[in-house]
């Protein structure tokens, strides 16, 4: 190679090394104002989203409450069985804490401002006749529950939320199999919940 192809190499990449370098910069000037206004849709979506996660937190302590209310006006009934109302207090028990776990998780009242009567109005409203009528109510209710909290596992945008709700959801699928079962009937019905 001669000495004047060898300069024309060494200009040649001296001029491409500074093309590349003026492109990087002009595309980083042009994403970095591409990620300012994403920033701000991004901002604009997480305070959506929390909103979202705020009713869906509210929604989801009233139906406990209501679930706490419905195994009450079981247990009133007194038409449980002995084991039925050993399991009917554990499940109780469980929806107290649900609600309780719901409302620490809650930004501050928007929980409880769903709280309180109408669910128990609505739960001393069922007139309960039979064993088979109570049991009836809580699988009911149970399986209400299930399938809330297997729409809201997906819809928060909070995944320790979302985990959360996932994990009553296993309990509250537990309850209702216990119930069928104490009905007599097929504990787990389908391989998918739905």
């Amino acid at each position: 190679m001669t000495d004047d192809a060898s300069k024309d190499m060494h200009i040649d990449a001296a001029l491409r090394r500074d093309l590349i370098r003026s492109g990087l910069a002009g595309l980083g000037l042009v994403m970095g104002s591409l990620l300012s206004g994403c920033t701000s849709a991004i901002g604009a979506h997480e305070a959506a989203s929390a909103g979202n996660d705020r009713a869906m937190l509210a929604n989801a302590h009233a139906l406990e409450d209501e679930a706490v209310a419905a195994y009450e006006a079981a247990l009133q009934s007194g038409l449980l069985s002995a084991e039925e109302r050993d399991l009917a207090l554990r499940f109780q028990s469980d929806h107290r804490k649900h609600a309780a776990a719901i409302a620490a998780s809650a930004a501050e009242g928007a929980a409880s401002a769903a709280a309180g009567t109408p669910a128990a109005r609505r739960a001393e409203a069922v007139s309960l006749t039979s064993r088979e009528d109570a049991l009836r109510f809580l699988l009911d209710i149970e399986k209400g529950l299930a399938l809330a909290y297997l729409g809201w596992v997906p819809a928060y945008f909070d995944r320790d939320l979302a985990k959360g709700a996932a994990g009553i959801l296993g309990v509250e699928t537990m309850h209702w199999a216990l119930l069928r079962r104490a009905l007599g009937e097929e504990p787990v019905p389908a391989a998918i919940l739905g």
